[in-house]
């Protein structure tokens, strides 16, 4: 089958198998989604090759709304809201001797139905392409990556692709591109773009200063090839995966091995890993190393956290499994197809070409798949976590399994010989008190309530009894508890483990009518969504999940020109500080259509002409000119273009919450390097966590990147919400933006912040002894640049006014220039250069 015609054939499925129809709110037809689903496809699979572009039998073409109505040979086609007497439903209908289309064989009574209805309720047509021919597939992002030849720019500006296609958009709109960026802006730029810390001094000078014309290019490796550039680039994807290092469960328990998958991340795009393989390991790793049991087992383990991630529900395991893969289908959509795939769960998609049968076709790779379990409230030991050995070498474990058993058996034993010692010595005490007394008395333990011992010495004792005997009860039921769990998991619960998942068994499912697991409906077999491949099906292995078929479906089969499509647009997103196709995670129905559809396409096919590379993409965009324009102001381009949507300039933007935190511990010194590894959760044996007591600790203090920090789902990161940090409960495509009074006085009041200041002023001070070239320094480091004049004699009264406040507030000598340092240094990581990026 042609994969460039998406929709050829029309399959009975979307008509049959009791599904609810999605347009249960309006009347049968009205819809773009009924559009996409039932109509368009018949139109571009059946009538089109005979009535289009190509060819137009009888004079009529069926690729447009207008040319519909405004029929052939016989008269309009479609008469709006008339069905009976529109020609089309007479040709269909094969009941007519001398009209009958298509000429094989009449259409299924369904698709016949739906054309009826389509017509009946006024022929709809989505108004952006109302007149323009349908060219065989359903919506722009589905159909196969066009050939684009960028023209020749006539001013002799642009010479690489990417710049002819801006170029071309330039031309059309009567805009002409600013100058480049000086070296100083764009060597900043450059710095924050791909590993978001900025460039040292020594560095910016000797960019400045390098002659070479490779220069920029030269510095593009290097940046690259820094271990900082995963953990900038890394963090973007961590964003769309909804990271997090607890559950989201109504308890949010930890999860202390969730940072092996952002590490993995991180990994990958330093190694530049093909982005290919990136998904493949990501939806399918733990199939991978089953596959080939060589060095990389545990790391395809560890990467399949991306569907781990997905966030738990309510308070036992794993409860409300449908929601959990709900997550998972919907986070899967939205970063790897840039589609909505969540309110298919319930009916037919109101504004996207997915049927209630493709979510549960794709539903059921998910429901073959084993979750782990990070603990909630009514279970709250973590389990079914993934081990990151192969299978044969489990029972390498046995001895270590065999000692913690025995640890524990002497624990108990001890635990054994010191109840009874002190049992006996309470025991005595007891009993002399009610001798002396001459009272005796059962041992009541009703007293395990109380919190306050009694005053009488009968009372007393007793009292200390029953606590004692209770605690040491306690104790004796958590060691055999932990000794029957190690025997029941046997060997494999000491082997090393990620919160991954692993391949079950092959599953169908039964649609859940109105998302309800308990209202089943009709099996569907493990599938695709028609809409991406007509087929509906793909090959699948007599065992496990599918998983990994679905994975290279997405990238070899006929999704992957829309896959690619998504991920350029994203890199050139976090680049350009706006992407292509302005909605990155819905390139479906609703999304809004690219800015630049040929660039979009370019971009895509040289993607994956070039392996996949992620850092062949970055070298492609930030060597061009568009990259490279400066920021400046242009009055005409201005007036023509104020949002500058045609790249005319470069936008100048905010740093993000992990970019503001890290060049701030930069400016300190104190930037720590390498990882912090597992975070500091209390031990496992203490979690009791509950609804009304929940996991909430975000206080781990770090010095490591921002992209290290512990991060919660149910409490946010105070600094990373304040400056719009990641939303860890969601995969998220752009990050909201917001600039608040209350990030100013951060900025201006916080202790963290003056920590920095002063650590800024200390390097200052030691490394330039001249105050002239220490202010040099300062801007340096802080802007990229020297100061002007007028900055330099500002500064300068600056510090001799507070140098003097401080003496006259009989502050000793030896503070009055680190102090004063301290405080031009907090003005200046508090204005507005020190946050943006030009």
């Amino acid at each position: 089958m042609n994969r460039t015609i998406l929709g050829l054939v029309l399959t009975t499925s979307l008509a049959s198998g009791g599904v609810a129809t999605a347009l249960a709110s309006e009347p049968e037809g009205t819809s773009e989604t009924f559009f996409e689903l039932k109509v368009r496809p018949v139109l571009a699979g059946t009538c089109v090759k005979c009535h289009g572009e190509a060819k137009d039998s009888g004079g009529l073409r069926l690729d447009s709304r207008e040319a519909i109505l405004a029929g052939g040979d016989s008269g309009p086609a479609v008469i709006p809201g008339d069905p009976e007497g529109s020609t089309l439903v007479l040709a269909i209908s094969h009941t007519d001797e001398l009209l009958k289309m298509p000429p094989s064989g009449p259409l299924p009574r369904a698709v016949r139905d739906d054309l009826e209805a389509w017509i009946a309720a006024g022929a709809p047509w989505p108004e952006d392409d109302a007149s323009r021919p349908i060219e065989g597939q359903a919506h722009w992002a589905f159909g196969p990556i066009r050939p684009v030849t960028p023209t020749e720019d006539p001013t002799g500006w642009a010479e690489g692709p990417i710049d002819r296609l801006i170029a071309a958009k330039h031309r059309e709109r009567g805009l002409s591109p600013v100058a480049r960026a000086d070296r100083r802006a764009l060597i900043r730029r450059a710095y924050f773009d791909l590993i978001g810390l900025p460039p040292e001094p020594g560095r910016i000078e000797a960019f400045v200063a390098d002659g070479r014309p490779d220069a920029f290019e030269r510095l593009v490796d290097e940046l690259l090839a820094s271990p900082r550039y995963g953990e900038r680039w890394g963090r973007y994807w961590l964003d769309l995966a909804r990271y997090a290092d607890t559950a989201g469960d109504n308890s949010d328990y930890p999860i202390r091995e969730a940072y092996l998958y952002r590490d993995y991340v991180i990994d990958a795009f330093n190694d530049d890993v093909p982005y290919d393989r990136f998904l493949h390991e990501q939806l399918a790793g733990d199939i991978l190393a089953a596959d080939d049991l060589g060095g990389d087992y545990a790391r395809r383990v560890i990467a399949t956290g991306f569907i781990a991630q997905a966030k738990r529900i309510g308070t036992q395991k794993l409860e409300d499994m449908h929601l959990i893969i709900e997550d998972t289908l919907n986070t899967t959509g939205q970063a790897v197809l840039g589609m909505s795939l969540r309110c298919a769960r319930c009916h037919d998609h109101k504004f996207e070409p997915i049927s209630a049968r493709d979510y549960y076709a794709l539903y059921g790779f998910f429901a073959g798949t084993l979750y782990p379990f990070a603990g909630a409230e009514e279970e709250t030991r973590p389990s079914e976590f993934a081990p990151l050995v192969p299978p044969d070498r489990l029972q390498g474990y046995s001895a270590q399994h065999a000692e913690a058993i025995d640890r524990l058996r002497a624990e108990r034993a001890e635990v054994e010989a010191e109840a009874t010692e002190t049992l006996r010595d309470l025991g005595l005490t007891l009993s002399v008190e009610e001798f002396v007394a001459g009272e005796a008395k059962p041992l009541d333990l009703a007293t395990r309530g109380r919190r306050v011992e009694p005053t009488d010495p009968i009372g007393r004792a007793r009292f200390r009894l029953t606590r004692a005997t209770q605690a040491l009860d306690r104790r004796h039921r958590r060691l055999d508890s932990e000794i029957e769990q190690l025997q029941k998991a046997g060997p494999e619960v000491m082997a090393p483990k990620a919160y991954a998942v692993r391949d079950g068994e092959p599953t169908d499912v039964r649609l859940q009518i109105g998302g309800d697991p308990q209202n089943l409906g009709v099996e569907v077999p493990r599938g695709v969504p028609e809409v991406l491949d007509p087929s509906g099906t793909i090959d699948l292995p007599e065992a496990g999940s599918g998983r990994l078929a679905l994975a290279r479906w997405l990238t070899d089969g006929p999704p992957r020109d829309l896959v690619a499509r998504v991920m350029v647009n994203r890199i050139w997103q976090h680049h350009f500080g706006k992407p292509i196709v302005p909605t990155p995670s819905d390139f479906g129905l609703r999304g809004i259509p690219p800015t630049h559809p040929e660039l979009l396409d370019w971009l895509a096919a040289d993607f994956v002409a070039s392996g996949w590379s992620v850092k062949a993409m970055h070298r492609r965009i930030m060597l061009s000119e568009t990259y490279r324009l400066s920021s400046e102001h242009d009055s005409v381009n201005e007036a023509i273009d104020t949002g500058n949507a045609w790249y005319w300039r470069s936008d100048r933007r905010p740093l993000d919450a992990e970019a503001l935190r890290d060049s701030l511990l930069a400016l300190g010194g104190n930037l720590r390097g390498g990882r912090p590894g597992p975070h500091p959760f209390p031990p496992v044996g203490t979690w009791t966590f509950t609804a009304h007591h929940q996991f909430n600790d975000t206080s781990y203090p770090s010095e490591h990147r921002s992209v290290y920090l512990m991060v919660q789902r149910l409490h946010k990161h105070p600094y990373l919400s304040l400056f719009n940090g990641p939303d860890t409960s969601a995969t998220v495509a752009t990050r909201d933006s917001s600039t608040v009074a209350l990030q100013a006085l951060y900025l201006l009041n916080n202790p963290f912040v003056h920590e920095q200041a002063a650590r800024f002023a200390g390097r200052l001070i030691s490394d330039e002894p001249d105050p002239s070239g220490r202010l040099d320094l300062a801007y340096l480091r802080a802007f990229g640049r020297g100061p002007t004049a007028a900055e330099r004699a500002r500064a300068g009264r600056f510090l001799s006014r507070y140098e003097g406040a401080l003496a006259a507030e009989g502050r000793p000598d030896g503070v009055l220039e680190p102090e004063a340092w301290a405080a031009l240094a907090r003005a200046l990581v508090a204005s507005n250069e020190f946050f943006h990026v030009d």
